[in-house]
């Protein structure tokens, strides 16, 4: 949300979220060999388009004048960009309500796809969420059960298949410390910047994979491959949540999804039964 506080008014251009994989297209188009070198270009405030450019790509442009005092509010997935005709004093933030919690997932797949580090941990995030239930509404409780699912189904998943291709299980061994889920904090925030994926930059949340080769450098359990060159045997894997606690975990969302539901959907009730549907992106594939 921006406001204009006082002095000349702004110009700005907006594309709908709707149309953002169109004005993507666009910008790969004519910026293919910076993206390359650049791969989040798209989320940064250093580019802009001509919206001719854009009109004649089919990529519906909007334009409004922001005059003091106005605000103006922009929603996911949306581009925009602007300009001032002189002089003025803004401010903005960045917010979310209930309702962002069923664009979080897509923020964050985006965010790893081109290897960019997000404000804050979106694991955790979901996580905390679960100490503030009484300020959601059903449908964005439901939602926010739905994605600690996929959370925790894919932990269920890919820690198997790393020990199967040698990466040694420690956690009888090794006593993290765990993870404070009721309070985003500085000293939480510190402690996810220090295990943060060396390939996609996400915040290892509830596991890792390190490597004796390094000292600091770790990976998502997605990107174990690409950390290093070393055999998977010389990898292993820090657990925040033992396999046990991330089943009772799951067994209590799904039963939660099913109480948010009073007329359960096929969708929800595959979510319920094991996510057969397969809402799990691997790596290659997010």
């Amino acid at each position: 949300i921006n406001v204009n506080h006082v002095g000349a008014p702004k110009q700005w251009y907006g594309v709908p979220g709707a149309s953002s994989s169109k004005f993507e297209d666009v910008v790969r188009k004519f910026l293919s060999q910076t993206i390359k070198k650049i791969p989040d270009l798209l989320h940064h405030m250093n580019t802009q388009f001509s919206p001719s450019l854009l009109r004649a790509a089919d990529v519906p442009v909007y334009q409004l004048r922001q005059n003091p005092g106005e605000f103006v509010v922009t929603f996911p997935q949306a581009f925009h960009g602007g300009f001032s005709y002189g002089f003025n004093v803004g401010e903005a933030v960045n917010f979310a309500n209930t309702q962002w919690i069923k664009h979080a997932h897509v923020a964050n797949e985006r965010y790893r796809r081109v290897g960019r580090l997000a404000v804050l941990s979106h694991d955790r995030l979901m996580f905390t969420l679960l100490h503030h239930l009484g300020d959601l509404d059903r449908d964005s409780a439901r939602r926010l059960f739905e994605e600690l699912i996929r959370l925790v189904h894919e932990e269920l998943v890919l820690r198997p298949r790393l020990y199967t291709l040698g990466v040694r299980d420690v956690s009888t061994l090794i006593n993290l410390p765990p993870n404070r889920t009721d309070i985003i904090d500085n000293e939480s925030s510190d402690y996810d910047d220090k295990r943060v994926c060396c390939v996609c930059q996400h915040t290892c949340f509830l596991s890792a994979v390190a490597c004796h080769c390094s000292q600091s450098q770790v990976a998502c359990l997605r990107h174990h491959q690409y950390m290093c060159r070393c055999q998977p045997s010389n990898k292993y894997l820090l657990a925040w949540m033992h396999d046990d606690q991330l089943e009772t975990q799951l067994r209590n969302f799904q039963g939660e999804v099913q109480r948010c539901s009073s007329d359960v959907s096929p969708r929800e009730a595959a979510i319920a039964a094991h996510l057969p549907h397969g809402a799990i992106a691997l790596a290659g594939s997010a």
